[in-house]
């Protein structure tokens, strides 16, 4: 666990993002009370831009980096994060689309970890290759998720001191 010079809660110290799991897949229930977590973050005039695409591993496997698909054998359940970039009421580009679809991927790992459940979002993915595949039309890949249960226990990755992120102005 990491340590922490103020009091957060135990969560936001053990939280990882690990890259090996035991082969126990998530059921439907699981993966739709996560998902629901996420649906109730807050979003610019509430306009929830996530979109979570589900599909077999095999479609997933198409789409990840090769150094991606090293470590997520084991896995069965993945989800494609995706933003729809405009606004439903006036089709305007909403600039905040990606930072709500970020809140909603925490509120993912927070209902996860409450669940014993660990996420794992990656960057390392044909975004192109995916809008193509998935049909996505307009919508933004921002990330895929890797989900699993049991992950081996790794050293936690340091983080930057906290006056290191603070500006003051």
């Amino acid at each position: 666990m990491r340590e922490s010079r103020y009091p957060i809660e135990a969560f936001f110290k053990a939280r990882f993002s690990p890259r090996t799991f035991d082969e126990t897949a998530l059921n439907e229930a699981e993966l739709m009370t996560i998902l629901e977590a996420a649906s109730t973050a807050p979003s610019c005039y509430n306009e929830q831009p996530w979109r979570f695409v589900l599909a077999p591993k095999a479609r997933f496997f198409e789409i990840l980096a090769p150094g991606n698909l090293a470590w997520c054998e084991a896995l069965e359940t993945f989800v494609l994060l995706c933003a729809e970039p405009a606004f439903a009421r006036n089709n305007k580009p909403n600039a905040w689309a990606e930072f709500d679809c970020g809140t909603a991927w925490g509120y993912m790992t927070v209902q996860a970890h409450a669940m014993g459940i660990h996420l794992h979002a990656m960057a390392g993915f044909d975004a192109a290759k995916a809008t193509e595949l998935f049909n996505l039309g307009r919508l933004k890949p921002i990330a895929v998720v890797a989900l699993g249960k049991k992950p081996q226990a790794q050293p936690f990755t340091p983080r930057k001191p906290l006056e290191a992120l603070i500006l003051r102005g």
